[in-house]
């Protein structure tokens, strides 16, 4: 299993950094993201499908969201969940929750 974090807030809470698909750390301050969202995210393969829960962190000038699902680190993603509500709240960062 990967020890790597996938989402880390830094000490004042006024960025995050979060590791891509490709493993690659991307920084966000607050004022750079639009909206955060808690729901769901279903996966189709061909006679499968299968769900599970995502964090969606919307970015400004960004058309496509970065997604983190509960399957890429199982370990942490109940601790993301509060960490990202509270930079969210922080920071007065829209946050949507289960759609």
């Amino acid at each position: 299993m990967n020890s790597t974090r996938l989402i880390t807030c830094n000490r004042d809470w006024t960025g995050i950094t979060v590791i891509d698909k490709k493993g690659k750390p991307i920084f966000l301050d607050y004022h750079q993201i639009s909206e955060i969202r808690f729901g769901y995210h279903t996966v189709t393969k061909l006679f499968s499908k299968k769900t599970s829960e995502k964090i969606e962190i919307r970015v400004k000038g960004s058309k496509k969201p970065i997604m983190v699902l509960k399957p890429m680190d199982w370990d942490h993603f109940e601790q993301y969940k509060q960490e990202i509500t509270k930079f969210a709240k922080d920071n007065k960062i829209r946050l949507v929750e289960f759609e």
